[in-house]
């Protein structure tokens, strides 16, 4: 009983919502005909046509009149207006006066507020007040060109959902997705799939994100990779947020960014990569957990930041570096760079360089302060400044053995490094020197107050690890 009431209940508006629908008004036609032949319910339209469905308007050279359907089929100079605000133009249009949809096809404009659109096809929902269309569509609004294939236009909230090559060009750069929507007013798009953003300064790719062009920043992720323009470094990580005109980026997760230098490139990663363009110079800073390599320098600290004017690169908080065999350590280091060359390198307190005579034996040399120099990338020389101390083996070169240890305290050293082996030492200031035989030595004496020593190749496979993420090996 209850379902059949229902039934009923539900007849009787079905019934009431077709007798309240509004009729299509003939307001003006120069001419109106019946051809029952063809079409017993058809009015023929010709010249100077007008028609008004609710509050819009129709105006054509002709048309046909569906009365019992609510319908219009109209034919060259087709224009369709709400207001003031809203116009329709095109060459033919199929009008569905029960549903309020608009059909309009060939050299299609349509215009709402500051928006143009041309295409050869669109729909328009008078009812709920939105566009569509599935061809190519060029969009003009204020100083800015939008293209697609395909999308949805909102009059309400003068918003596009844009799907398949969409591209959104402006004066400072050109916005590119698979699907983005785009809020006019706002200069707001959010984009999903193959995202750019190109402009003069960067060249962006992610998966999504979304872009705010009126106060130009924008938060992307998955696969992210920004090209610098400046000096060509590309960065990669999960997702990036860009602020300050697109100047300044905030970047985290698995990231990976490539310096190129004089014929090297340096890969740096680490939780966090700050960069900023500045007018003095751009600064990147990295934080925590740096890891960096390239080829003759793989090293490791808790935070790094680099100024382009200065060419400096600060290494902080036990940073620990790797020249050839050479592990050099101290409280913070400063690199020196000189045309994408490094030049010099500062260790500062408790400097410290170590390498490996065998598995279990290391050379050492400590100081307060060290200088290294650099020659086309590679090291040269090291200089030790106060507080010097060495431990270095001597070796049968014969046998391949170590027959002795040389311990020697000296003020300041001069290390001359050749082939990237130690070729000489040079001992200023009275140095004291001692020549331990092999087997006479306390192995406590054989290790130097600091010393560390730390794996390098777990260094090199974090850098391989990411490369090998972002397909650079």
């Amino acid at each position: 009983m209850n379902r059949i009431l229902t039934y009923y209940i539900c007849s009787i508006f079905t019934v009431l919502s077709c007798v309240a629908q509004t009729q299509i008004e003939i307001i003006n036609a120069d001419k109106i005909s019946f051809n029952k032949k063809y079409n017993k319910d058809r009015q023929v339209l010709t010249g100077n046509v007008k028609t008004k469905h609710k509050d819009h308007f129709m105006s054509c050279d002709s048309a046909y009149y569906y009365a019992n359907e609510n319908k219009i089929e109209a034919f060259s100079k087709v224009h369709i207006w709400q207001g003031d605000t809203l116009s329709l133009k095109g060459e033919y249009l199929i009008y569905h006066g029960n549903h309020q949809l608009a059909e309009i096809k060939k050299n299609v404009r349509f215009h709402h507020n500051e928006m143009n659109l041309t295409s050869e096809q669109l729909k328009y929902d008078f009812n709920h007040n939105h566009g569509f269309f599935d061809q190519k569509a060029v969009i003009n609004e204020k100083n800015k060109s939008l293209k697609s294939n395909k999308g949805i236009y909102f009059t309400s909230i003068e918003k596009f959902d844009f799907y398949n090559e969409v591209v959104i060009e402006t004066e400072k750069e050109t916005l590119a997705a698979d699907t983005l929507y785009y809020w006019l007013e706002n200069e707001y798009a959010l984009f999903k799939s193959n995202g750019s953003i190109e402009n003069n300064k960067i060249n962006v790719k992610a998966q999504s994100g979304w872009v705010n062009q009126k106060e130009q920043k924008a938060f992307i992720n998955k696969k992210v990779q920004i090209t610098n323009l400046d000096n060509n470094s590309i960065l990669h990580a999960d997702t990036c947020y860009l602020f300050n005109e697109m100047n300044h980026s905030i970047s985290y997760g698995n990231t990976l960014l490539s310096i190129p230098l004089d014929k090297d490139t340096l890969y740096l990663t680490a939780d966090t990569l700050l960069q900023k363009k500045r007018a003095e110079g751009n600064l990147l800073e990295a934080y925590p957990r740096v890891h960096f390599k390239s080829i003759n320098m793989v090293g490791f600290c808790d935070s790094l930041s680099y100024s382009t004017k200065e060419e400096n690169l600060f290494l902080n908080k036990e940073p620990v570096i790797w020249l050839d065999q050479f592990q050099l350590t101290s409280d913070s280091i400063r690199i020196l760079l000189n045309k994408n060359r490094i030049k010099m390198a500062f260790l500062n307190k408790s400097a410290f360089i170590a390498s490996e005579f065998d598995s279990n034996s290391f050379n050492q040399i400590s100081g307060e302060n060290m200088k290294a120099y650099f020659h086309e990338n590679k090291l040269s020389n090291i200089e030790v400044i106060g507080n010097g101390e060495s431990i270095y083996y001597v070796e049968d070169e014969k046998k391949n053995e170590a027959v002795g240890v040389n311990k020697i305290i000296c003020s300041n050293m001069n290390i001359i490094i050749k082939k990237r082996q130690i070729e000489n030492i040079n001992f200023y200031k009275e140095p004291d020197a001692i020549l331990y035989p092999i087997s006479r030595i306390n192995l406590n004496d054989l290790l130097l107050k600091g010393f560390t020593w730390k794996s390098k190749s777990d260094i090199e496979n974090i850098i391989k690890g990411k490369m090998n993420k972002y397909n650079l090996l």
